[in-house]
């Protein structure tokens, strides 16, 4: 996508780290082009926690939706570090899309590659209770951060739940919760530190 140098700097603006984008809900009149840095899109699953959806980066384009169907924003977006967006508004859009037909196809590319992908998190969500989103939540943070050992992969709780309310979009109090039910069922052991700690069998 090509801009005038002028019209460029107009329509650029910089977000400083974990500084709120749009917030779920609210009206959008503009879409956004990541110049550089780092977005996440996170949905609310709860009052205390929120899912990501998908973590963007460089070139990514994100809040379409508002600006093309005029609806309230479906997510909140977030940079995550030093982050400048090109923010497209309506009449800057409409003038894109004329002077651009590659920009129009990357838009209805990417549409459709997030209805695919927004598909599978919905199967995926359907058909899986609490209890076993967590439990393969607990594997895959183990193995990215947990300490391995003879005994196993030892996972620091408070961390592991304030993750999985981040990245699973379960409650860090539900997450306790279902982590004493896991260990009650002996598929994970509670550790000599106490509760602060538990042990994952290497699997």
């Amino acid at each position: 996508m090509k801009l005038e140098k002028a019209t460029y700097s107009k329509y650029v603006k910089t977000f400083p780290p974990e500084s709120v984008i749009f917030k779920e809900g609210e009206e959008g009149r503009e879409m956004f082009v990541i110049v550089d840095g780092e977005v996440e899109i996170r949905k609310s699953t709860s009052k205390e926690s929120a899912k990501t959806l998908i973590e963007l980066k460089k070139g990514d384009i994100f809040g379409e939706m508002s600006l093309i169907e005029r609806k309230p924003r479906s997510a909140t977006a977030v940079a995550t570090r030093s982050t400048r967006l090109l923010c497209i508004t309506e009449e800057l859009f409409d003038t894109v899309l004329q002077k651009n037909p590659d920009f129009s196809r990357k838009i209805i590319r990417m549409l459709s590659e997030r209805l695919r992908r927004s598909n599978s998190i919905i199967k995926n969500i359907m058909s899986t209770n609490k209890e076993n989103q967590l439990w393969g939540g607990l594997l895959e943070f183990a193995r990215e951060q947990g300490t391995s050992t003879f005994k196993g992969w030892r996972v620091r709780v408070p961390r592991f739940t304030e993750w999985a309310a981040h990245t699973l979009g379960i409650g860090e109090h539900e997450s306790s919760t279902l982590i004493e039910s896991l260990k009650k069922k002996k598929i994970v052991k509670a550790s000599a530190l106490g509760d602060d700690e538990i042990i994952i069998d290497k699997r």
